[in-house]
């Protein structure tokens, strides 16, 4: 179409074109702090021209352009980044639960202190040193009996909190579990809406935002660039259980279910243990290792246990005994609570420990002697110290890696959001320059106007 008609249309794609672009930057701007949000931007090219090329064409030479048109709105986004992110995160999500238990079992340890086993054991043993001096003084006793029961109540509350730690970390991976499960189905139904609004030959940003946010998220849990679970997300028909054994499975394209991780027997023997990671793989891997750090403190207090009973006993410091008589100073029980206290009949009364010097004077010795702790020829001392160098080494080696890892992530995200991110002064900007366009077709359209007006108007003067 040529002419002012032609002019009038072409100015009016200006103003729609310009009107999209207006609309798309309120967009941005109102979802500048919605998290996973990727700015958008219109997609605009030339209409075709007018007329058809051709010898007999009435326009002439050359052809008159018709205006512009908005062809899409796109995402600002960049997968490359989006690859690396995933491909990191889930090294960040393991060492963060590690982080999260370790910094936890540092504290419950809570080394060194005035109210932590070790100088528990110190007055404990000093406390043998001075009733050796006057082994019937009352007070003596009543000293020994109170920094027994300390020791004992120190021991058994870092036993009982390193438990309630477990059932932690325990329920930790079961609410992964249920939130990852909610993650598939959730991603289920986006992804049937987004094929709908495919196939209408339009661009489902908004949708296409919420799936990536979910797997952002699900990639801390686990590793989604992994073929398997690739192909559990693509599917979406996907579900992750715990009993015992943790297995995801997901219906391939023939509709059979397969499997993606298991745990538990399937990966000690190295069958699939390769697939697991993430805050999944960091909560079976602590849970594990608070039960290991369990069991050593259920070998300290028995050594403390076994040790103590023998000598107050006069027996071999070795011996083999069930260490429950009624002159042992301690009883021990790893599966009851507290794993470790006093003898009834002393704590009640320290006037029933009924001691000599040198058993006393041996009492004390006992806090540098070797004998068999854990199948261990060692000191009590050095074998509580070797239990809080392990975990001090450990947490710092996660601390250290939780820091490099972070600074990983954050870098990629900072790219990330360098790119998607929304800038306000950008968009003010963009406001401004799509502004000046509205008005200046508005005013091409005036323009035509009055034309028009001389034309049909001025014809009747």
């Amino acid at each position: 179409m040529s002419g002012l008609l032609g002019s009038l249309h072409s100015a009016r794609t200006g103003m729609t074109v310009s009107q999209a672009s207006i609309q798309t930057t309120s967009h941005n701007i109102n979802n500048m702090n919605t998290p996973g949000y990727s700015r958008q931007r219109v997609e605009q090219s030339a209409k075709s021209a007018y007329s058809n090329p051709g010898f007999n064409s009435s326009m002439g030479a050359g052809q008159l352009g018709t205006g512009a048109e908005a062809t899409d709105i796109i995402r600002i986004r960049n997968t490359f980044y989006d690859f690396q992110y995933r491909s990191e995160s889930h090294n960040y999500g393991e060492i963060g639960i590690k982080y999260e238990h370790y910094t936890t079992m540092e504290t419950i340890f809570n080394e060194p202190s005035d109210s932590a086993i070790s100088a528990s054991l110190s007055n404990f043993f000093s406390s043998w040193q001075e009733l050796s001096k006057n082994p019937s003084d009352t007070g003596a006793k009543d000293i020994v009996i109170q920094n027994s029961k300390y020791l004992a109540n120190n021991i058994s509350k870092i036993k009982e909190k390193l438990i309630n730690l477990s059932e932690q970390a325990e329920r930790k991976l079961g609410d992964d579990i249920e939130e990852i499960n909610g993650m598939f189905k959730e991603l289920k139904s986006l992804n049937k809406n987004i094929k709908i609004v495919e196939g209408s030959k339009k661009t489902p940003n908004d949708l296409l935002d919420q799936r990536d946010r979910i797997i952002d998220d699900l990639s801390f849990k686990m590793d989604i660039n992994n073929e398997d679970i690739r192909k559990a997300l693509e599917t979406g028909d996907a579900s992750l259980k715990y009993n015992g054994e943790i297995l995801l499975t997901y219906k391939d394209i023939d509709g059979k279910y397969k499997e993606a991780i298991l745990s538990g027997e399937a990966a000690k023997s190295g069958e699939a243990a390769k697939n697991m990671s993430g805050e999944l793989q960091g909560s079976i891997y602590m849970i594990d290792k608070i039960a290991e750090y369990q069991n050593s403190i259920d070998e300290l207090a028995e050594g403390i246990a076994k040790g103590a009973n023998n000598v107050i006993n006069g027996r071999d410091v070795n011996a083999d005994t069930k260490l429950d008589t009624d002159k042992d100073l301690f009883v021990f029980d790893k599966d009851k609570t507290p794993i470790l206290k006093v003898n009834k009949d002393f704590s009640d009364d320290p006037k029933n420990l009924t001691i000599t010097s040198e058993t006393a004077q041996e009492m004390y010795r006992l806090k540098g002697k070797k004998f068999e702790i854990a199948g261990e020829i060692t000191t009590i001392d050095k074998f509580y110290s070797s239990i809080v160098q392990k975990l001090g080494n450990e947490t710092q080696e996660v601390i250290r890696n939780e820091k490099n890892q972070g600074k990983i992530l954050k870098d990629i995200n900072n790219s990330r959001l360098n790119l998607s991110g929304v800038s306000l002064d950008e968009e003010m900007v963009n406001l401004i320059q799509f502004q000046h366009a509205y008005n200046a077709s508005a005013k091409v359209i005036s323009t035509i106007d009055s034309l028009l007006d001389v034309v049909v108007n001025g014809l009747k003067r």
